[in-house]
């Protein structure tokens, strides 16, 4: 007995340094839950709160603001988002949606291909994913289509693009599709062309081309990147333009929101009444570039940045 009485302040020792440890070991997963919903609570006042912090949401948004793709990082759930109702919309999963996906209606996503020639190693197909099914339509590449003499791009096939029922614009990708009015019975004439194969040389603001080329044929299109690089983004209606800096009244100089947008734009509302906002989150712990850098992320939540009422 008097054995076991002299290891007992040993073992509590034993015991609190291995509770120490434990805590250590777990005080990140501790924090996280205040420390998103602080995220959730201390934010911009004209905002309101979409998607919480605390599931670290990976979010696109699409053209007509009526609905946002959401993939919650730490459940690896995926639905659209539904911003009249707030319905939440289970999606196909598809292996290619999150990685290479852009949206081009809450109904049908542009599966990003390889850009490269159809006999290059590793080459992907562009596809149009629709949602409601799953379904896969493969895009006919018209780069590579044969040219006329001197390696001019034909004209012919402009037809794709004249006759097409909704053409789109990504110009970071540099890539224009066109969709037939009937593109589920006929995916043959649903068509994706890239600027490089009118650029001849020439180095021109990315999109820039495609953009002229439809203004030029009077044939409407929408605009579906959203990075800010290369473009402004309207709002459903016209009414509004944003830029990288800012939210701006078409057509005029006049600014109605003044700050940084271009890492955090997810997507215009449908009603114009504000834009999806990505607030940033930040590292928890920072140890510096000399240390392997940041220690777990706590992320920003997903707001709605409200527009000033016109």
């Amino acid at each position: 007995m008097q054995t076991l009485k002299e290891r007992k302040p040993l073992l509590i020792k034993l015991l609190a340094v291995v509770l120490l440890v434990l805590l250590c070991c777990n005080l990140p997963s501790l924090l996280f839950w205040p420390l998103c919903l602080k995220e959730d609570l201390f934010r911009p006042s004209n905002t309101s709160v979409l998607i919480s912090a605390c599931k670290s949401a990976k979010v696109f948004g699409v053209p007509n603001g009526e609905a946002l793709f959401v993939f919650e990082g730490r459940t690896d759930r995926m639905y659209m988002l539904d911003l009249r109702t707030s319905e939440k919309r289970d999606i196909p999963d598809d292996p290619l949606l999150l990685d290479h996906g852009v949206f081009l209606s809450p109904e049908l996503v542009w599966l990003e291909g390889s850009f490269s020639r159809l006999e290059s190693p590793g080459y992907r197909p562009h596809y149009i994913l629709d949602l409601n099914d799953g379904q896969r339509y493969e895009l006919l590449e018209l780069d590579w289509l044969p040219r006329l003499e001197g390696f001019k791009f034909d004209p012919q096939y402009y037809v794709y693009f004249q006759t097409a029922e909704t053409v789109f614009i990504h110009h970071s990708r540099n890539a224009l599709i066109a969709l037939s009015p009937d593109f589920r019975q006929h995916p043959e004439r649903n068509v994706i062309f890239s600027q490089y194969a009118l650029s001849q040389g020439t180095n021109p603001r990315k999109g820039e081309l495609l953009e002229q080329l439809l203004k030029d044929m009077g044939k409407g299109y929408e605009i579906v990147d959203f990075s800010l690089q290369y473009s402004d983004v309207p709002s459903p209606t016209g009414r509004y333009i944003i830029r990288g800096d800012g939210i701006y009244i078409s057509g005029t100089h006049t600014p109605v929101v003044t700050r940084d947008m271009g890492l955090y734009f997810g997507g215009w509302y449908y009603d114009e009444s504000g834009v999806v906002f990505r607030q940033p989150g930040y590292d928890l712990i920072n140890f510096g570039p000399d240390f392997g850098g940041g220690y777990y992320y706590i992320p920003g939540p997903v707001l709605k940045l409200r527009l000033p009422a016109p």
